[in-house]
């Protein structure tokens, strides 16, 4: 890890994907789906399980909206390991090291929450590529509790979006969208990983759908 370096907590849905990665040649091996994801739901942050028969419902569904013409005209333009996307103007960018590896945390200039943990803002965090560079299977995370969807991102062969309004994971009452996007590139095969909080609601809504037609894998 270099000096300009940090590490980020970005526990999401890493403990179901690390034994459930392109499910639909592992689902045999996986042991007791529903107890990782009601673990997952419970115990880490952010988290976007929607509930499971046994767990206590976590998280309202987000789907992707529409953008909205010319929203991002005063975005910055940006990229990581060469894959490019944009963000809102006013947030500020830093090199960091997650559990999927090395990329980039961008933040905004609000803060979402005050915590023992000191000033939590809304974030995007960029890691690419993402661990094994496997994308993981929509159809199996929903069984295990999450809500996750296929989605169309210009330059991808394939991309996943996993969403739900909950609670934020340093102050639940205050509503968070949190989210991930896996993207895979169609000329390279490299999966990058998109993920973080946002806030609740319209606003959070707004910058979600803008933000993720803004990706080029």
């Amino acid at each position: 890890m270099t000096p300009t370096q940090k590490k980020v907590r970005t526990a999401l849905l890493t403990a179901a994907l690390a034994v459930g990665l392109a499910a639909g040649t592992t689902t045999a091996a996986v042991a007791s789906p529903s107890g990782i994801a009601c673990s997952v739901a419970s115990a880490h942050a952010p988290s976007v399980a929607a509930g499971l028969s046994g767990c206590d419902p976590v998280g309202i569904p987000i789907d992707l909206g529409e953008p909205t013409e010319g929203a991002t005209d005063t975005w910055q333009a940006t990229d990581t390991a060469g894959v490019g996307y944009l963000v809102p103007g006013d947030w500020t960018g830093e090199a960091v090291v997650g559990d999927g590896g090395p990329g980039h945390e961008w933040t905004s200039p609000e803060v979402a929450a005050s915590t023992e943990w000191g000033e939590q803002h809304w974030r995007i965090l960029v890691q690419s590529p993402f661990v094994d560079q496997e994308m993981p299977d929509p159809e199996w995370l929903n069984e295990i509790g999450f809500y996750a969807q296929y989605i169309e991102v210009d330059g991808a062969s394939e991309a996943v979006l996993v969403a739900a309004q909950k609670g934020h994971w340093a102050d639940p009452t205050v509503e968070t969208i949190d989210f991930e996007v896996y993207v895979e590139s169609e000329t390279t095969g490299v999966v990058t990983r998109f993920m973080g909080e946002l806030p609740g609601g319209e606003k959070g809504q707004f910058l979600l759908d803008n933000f993720v037609p803004t990706i080029e894998p």
